[in-house]
C-alpha cells in the first residue's frame, strides 16, 4: 500500500472539492491523508510529521511558497531513513507556480497518479541558505527554486496589496514594476570560488530552477540536478530596459547585455555594502542579508 500525504492550505476555498476529487482518483491500494496548514510555517511541521509517520509520497497542493515549506519539513524529519525514502510532488494551486515550469511535473490529479503508480521521479538539488531572519537572528533554510535579493525581496512584500482577481502574472508584474520605480540600486559584494563581484545591483538571483516572478525565465542555464547554482545579476538597468527584459525573460533565453551578468557556482556569500537587503526565497520574504548559499546536491527525490 502506498502512503500519500497531500498537504493543503487550510484557507483554500476549494479544499473540500480537492479532497473529494483526490479520493475519487486515488482509489485502490492507497492510504491517503489530507493535513491542512493553518498558519505560515505550519506546512513545514505537517510535512515533517508525515515523513516521520512513514508516508513515502508527500504532495504539496499550493504554490512555490507552500512547496518550500513542505521541502523544509521533509529535511527536518527526525526519522532520517524515512526522509531518504520520501518522494515529493506538487499540484499547482498557488499564486506563484514557477518551479513546475522547470521540473515539468503534472498539473492534474490523474497525471500525478500515473507518475506515482509508475514510480517516476528523479533526485534533485536543494539550496541551503544561512541568513538573518525577521527577528534579527541567524537562521538557515532550504530552497528548491530561486533565492534573490534586491527588488525581488521588496516586490514580494507588495504582492498582498493587489487583488487576486488580476491573476498571478499581472500581480507579479505590477509588484516588480512598482518596486522598480522606487528602488535604488544597492551596493553588494558576492564572493565564490569561481568569481568575485562588487557593485550596485537591482537584483541578484541565485537559481536552482529557471523561472520566478510568475513565468520570468531569468535563469536559462539553471538545472535542478547539476550540483550548481545559476547566478544572474541584474545590475543598473533603466526602466525601459527592465520592460524589455521582462518580455525577453519569458522566452527563458540568455540575454546579451552589459547590465546582465551570468555565473555558476556551488556556493556564494553575499554581503550588502550599505543597509541589509531583503531576501525573496521561493516567492516569500524570509529575512535579510548577509547570506551564504550552498548547493546540497541530489538530496531530494521529486515526482516528475
Amino acid at each position: 500500500m502506498k502512503k500519500i500525504a497531500f498537504i493543503l492550505n487550510g484557507k483554500n476555498k476549494k479544499k473540500e472539492k480537492i479532497i473529494k476529487e483526490l479520493n475519487t482518483v486515488f482509489k485502490g491500494d492507497y492510504q491517503l491523508a489530507f493535513p491542512a496548514s493553518e498558519y505560515p510555517g505550519h506546512a513545514t511541521a505537517l510535512a515533517a510529521k508525515a515523513a516521520d509517520e512513514g508516508y513515502s509520497y508527500i504532495i504539496s497542493i499550493g504554490g512555490d511558497g507552500s512547496l518550500n515549506e513542505v521541502v523544509n519539513g521533509i529535511m527536518q524529519a527526525k526519522n532520517k531513513d524515512n526522509q531518504l525514502n520520501v518522494k515529493v510532488g506538487v499540484l499547482p494551486y498557488g499564486t506563484g507556480n514557477d518551479f513546475i515550469k522547470t521540473i515539468k511535473s503534472p498539473e492534474t490529479f490523474e497525471g500525478l497518479k500515473t507518475l506515482i503508480d509508475t514510480d517516476s521521479s528523479k533526485p534533485i538539488d536543494l539550496g541551503l541558505v544561512n541568513f538573518i531572519d525577521h527577528s534579527g537572528k541567524e537562521s538557515s533554510r532550504y530552497f528548491i527554486n530561486i533565492t534573490d535579493i534586491g527588488i525581488g525581496g521588496e516586490a514580494v512584500q507588495k504582492l498582498g496589496k493587489y487583488t487576486k482577481a488580476l491573476g498571478s502574472d499581472i500581480n507579479y508584474f505590477l509588484a516588480i514594476f512598482d518596486t522598480f520605480l522606487s528602488y535604488r540600486n544597492q551596493p553588494l559584494r558576492a564572493v565564490a570560488e569561481e568569481f568575485t563581484f562588487e557593485g550596485k545591483v537591482k537584483n541578484f538571483v541565485v537559481a536552482n530552477g529557471k523561472y520566478y516572478g510568475s513565468g520570468l525565465g531569468v535563469a536559462p542555464d539553471a538545472e535542478v540536478d547539476d550540483g550548481k547554482f545559476a547566478i544572474v545579476i541584474l545590475a543598473e538597468a533603466t526602466l525601459f530596459e527592465f520592460m524589455k527584459f521582462s518580455v525577453l525573460f519569458r522566452k527563458c533565453e540568455r540575454l546579451t547585455h552589459p547590465q546582465i551578468i551570468y555565473y555558476s557556482t556551488k556556493e556564494v556569500k553575499i554581503d550588502s555594502l550599505s543597509t541589509p537587503q531583503l531576501i525573496d526565497m521561493d516567492g516569500e520574504f524570509i529575512g535579510s542579508s548577509p547570506l551564504t548559499l550552498k548547493v546540497i546536491p541530489k538530496t531530494l527525490s521529486f515526482i516528475c
